[in-house]
């Protein structure tokens, strides 16, 4: 194995580290990333550097800590969440060495402005929304910065859908940065019925609990996918793939004009959402890149 290496990063939104049924004994559904999980380096003291969306996928976009960005808060009416563009960003270094990128899915690093949009910061393609939550089925996003309304699919539905897309599409001779953000299970709780059927018969959880271990299971799915995709597609020896969160689970929505209370096993953690305790900021991260071995810089 020869030339540089894809990287396939998926982000979810508001997902807790005790959110994988391999960490919460069952409660949850998500094979997939249990099954990838058994297969990565898993770090278990991973921390996001901020208890909210934005400013941690400053730093994830920059590797600065967020206050040094100009992303300091979920406010995008204000223009508090946008990533300042004398940043450079993960997309622009990986371009510049060759890589094809694409951002599919949340942005929520410049919402109003086109220069503060993914094609702006060092990504070749970009299918998304640019705020900070959306409607999961009436939904409005863009690809390429046009504007594009509701074919009817549920909406992480679309992001894997447009992953798989990318990942069918880009050369075979070059390198890819996939950069996909789920917005799952972020609010609003919307997910098809039959994936919150499966945690209602349990009798263990309330209604809102239920559709959010719905969005986790579908997206876990999806991811599923998009993993089948980079087999069949002959990249997935060659591809380093990393899962995470951008924050620890929100409990209480008490903005939404009806409130949501998702308040779940957080492995103990002590805190949630918009906390720096520990439930609001250590996340999940698991890494794999399987045709690691195959590069002999990285032999023993």
């Amino acid at each position: 194995m020869s030339g540089q290496p894809n990287i396939l990063f998926i982000l979810a939104d508001d997902l807790g580290y005790g959110d994988l049924s391999a960490v919460n004994g069952g409660l949850s559904d998500t094979p997939v990333l249990d099954n990838f999980l058994s297969q990565s380096v898993s770090l278990t003291q991973q921390y996001a550097s901020s208890p909210v969306c934005n400013p941690s996928r400053a730093s994830l976009m920059t590797g600065r800590y967020p206050h040094r960005t100009g992303s300091i808060d979920t406010l995008e009416w204000r223009g508090l969440e946008r990533l300042a563009l004398d940043e450079t960003t993960l997309a622009d270094l990986l371009s510049r060495g060759g890589y094809r990128t694409a951002h599919i899915g949340k942005w929520h690093l410049g919402a109003f402005d086109n220069r503060y949009a993914p094609l702006s910061r060092g990504f070749d393609e970009s299918v998304c929304f640019r705020g900070g939550g959306h409607d999961y089925f009436d939904w409005r996003i863009e690809y390429d910065n046009i504007p594009q309304h509701s074919d009817g699919r549920y909406l992480t539905d679309v992001w894997t859908d447009e992953a798989i897309g990318f990942l069918g599409r880009v050369p075979k001779d070059q390198p890819f940065f996939l950069n996909l953000c789920y917005n799952a299970p972020h609010v609003p709780l919307q997910v098809p019925e039959e994936e919150a059927d499966i945690f209602r018969a349990k009798g263990l959880f309330s209604e809102d609990v239920c559709k959010l271990y719905g969005m986790i299971r579908r997206m876990d799915s999806g991811i599923g996918r998009v993993l089948e995709a980079l087999k069949a597609n002959g990249q997935y020896e060659n591809t380093i793939v990393i899962f995470t969160s951008d924050n620890g689970p929100e409990f209480v929505s008490d903005y939404l004009p009806t409130p949501t209370h998702t308040e779940r096993f957080n492995s103990g953690l002590r805190g949630s959402k918009g906390s720096v305790y520990e439930g609001g900021v250590k996340v999940p991260l698991l890494m794999r890149w399987p045709g690691a071995v195959s590069y002999t810089h990285l032999r023993a």
